[in-house]
């Protein structure tokens, strides 16, 4: 069983050695590595020529993650979809405990995007805390649908997925900008009834840094999410739209008063207070287990 590591990466030559490293450690074998450099301006393409006899290097002009992952898809050779982010790292053990479980579903694995726990580092690689999925493996479809609808999980660099998943959906959506997983996700299991399925395993470190806590990257995520909801749930018959309308609302009265409490804070501080405020709040959101 080969797998395909697809690395999409822009400017971030602070961490790409440590993450190309992390994938080329792999106790696992069966494995090759693309790294697509999505037009980086810094010195990201020099460090990269420091693996190229190790890794495929393919360069393109900047079109966004999305546009570096379908490139990836279109000239991995492997079985398996590996996402790796640039500023991520894999646990040494990752890819075999990931096939491990994909051997032990056997061929229900091909209708599954798996995704695993993972650590929060930060910019120096210090852990900050452990993030646990959640595990809906044994509810059925339509209950795990409205959770995702509710809110997304499944973090994109702890994901794997089966080659085949493309062929049935589709790659990812390049017009996008934000939450290409998000929508991804969302395609695969209310159109096509693919399953998030949980490995109930730490298997990657996550990097929270500087340029991702922008109190504007936050709100054009959560305005995308919106229209990324909308734009599925369309393409559904309309009995089964307002059958998950109905049930997302019927869900969000029964979470627990402390998460809605939580998530209404959130908002109305990110919304109203002064920029390096938000920024700082967020910072310190994104780095606490949270909804």
């Amino acid at each position: 069983m080969k797998i395909s590591i697809v690395i999409p990466v822009y400017n971030t030559e602070k961490y790409i050695e440590k993450c190309i490293e992390s994938a080329l450690n792999q106790s696992y074998p069966d494995i090759e590595i693309l790294v697509i450099n999505d037009g980086s301006t810094d010195s990201t393409e020099l460090l990269l020529k420091k693996f190229e006899n190790k890794i495929k290097i393919i360069n393109k002009k900047n079109g966004g993650t999305a546009s570096a992952l379908n490139m990836g898809i279109k000239n991995m050779t492997g079985d398996w979809f590996k996402w790796l982010s640039a500023d991520d790292i894999l646990k040494i053990d990752a890819i075999e405990k990931l096939v491990f479980e994909i051997q032990k579903l056997d061929k229900d694995a091909e209708n599954c995007i798996f995704y695993s726990n993972y650590d929060l580092i930060d910019k120096n690689g210090k852990i900050i805390d452990t993030f646990e999925e959640p595990n809906n493996n044994s509810l059925d479809t339509f209950q795990r649908n409205i959770i995702l609808l509710d809110h997304y999980y499944g973090n994109g660099t702890t994901s794997i997925m089966h080659k085949s998943i493309f062929d049935k959906c589709g790659i990812f959506d390049e017009t996008l900008g934000y939450k290409d997983d998000y929508e991804f996700w969302l395609r695969c299991c209310l159109l096509y009834d693919y399953k998030l399925y949980l490995v109930n395993e730490n298997l990657a470190q996550y990097r929270i840094h500087e340029s991702q806590l922008t109190k504007k990257r936050y709100d054009d995520a959560l305005e995308q999410i919106e229209h990324i909801k909308s734009k599925t749930i369309s393409q559904l018959p309309l009995h089964l739209q307002m059958k998950y309308l109905t049930a997302v609302k019927n869900y969000q009265k029964q979470i627990s008063f402390k998460i809605k409490v939580r998530r209404n804070i959130r908002n109305i501080m990110f919304k109203l207070l002064p920029k390096s405020m938000s920024n700082k709040i967020l910072g310190i959101y994104l780095n606490r287990k949270s909804n």
